[in-house]
């Protein structure tokens, strides 16, 4: 069975929500693949009218989250999970402990390794949504999914410190070039 593909999941009022966002797998094809940060109120804005019961935020505990997103993702009652490694385990965990509470299941992250978990949600009706970066999405997981909604730039917050890193990279590179050319004549 294809999952259909569109940015706008068709969905009912009181259809209950939990959201799993893999954010390392999210944050990293943002901000590398797309020079900035996830918007994810914008994100969030798209689960419509759906009564959402938890939304779930897991990245391992050696990766630092900032005090005002922490401020942000607490306002939305969202919450935190930062294992010491591997929390695509703990994201599984949770959303497997919560199948019978809720009616569709948001992941944000298209690893292969979710491929078992969206088929056990859907063998106990749950609905699977993927939201994620098509070209860091496993073409298994799209079709695994009920429905699968490609990230876009739409969902992207420039960040002007990366493109200042980046220009500032490119100018060290440049200049270790050139110095490499010159001591080598």
């Amino acid at each position: 069975m294809a999952a259909s593909t569109h940015a706008e999941p068709k969905h009912l009022v009181f259809q209950k929500v939990g959201i799993f966002v893999d954010a390392e797998n999210i944050e990293m094809s943002s901000l590398n693949k797309h020079g900035g940060r996830t918007d994810y109120k914008k994100l969030l804005d798209h689960v419509g009218d759906r009564e959402v019961i938890r939304i779930l935020y897991y990245k391992p505990s050696y990766k630092d989250i900032s005090k005002t997103f922490e401020s942000f993702w607490l306002g939305l009652g969202g919450e935190f999970r930062q294992p010491e490694k591997n929390a695509d385990s703990f994201l599984i965990v949770d959303a497997v402990t919560m199948a019978d509470r809720m009616d569709v299941a948001i992941l944000m992250g298209g690893d292969k390794d979710y491929l078992p978990l969206i088929w056990y949600l859907r063998s106990r009706g749950c609905r699977v949504e993927i939201w994620s970066w098509p070209e860091t999405t496993s073409d298994q997981v799209k079709e695994a999914a009920d429905v699968y909604v490609p990230m876009t730039t739409d969902f992207i917050i420039a960040d002007s410190n990366n493109k200042k890193r980046n220009s500032n990279n490119r100018k060290k590179t440049t200049k270790k070039r050139t110095t490499k050319k010159a001591s080598s004549k």
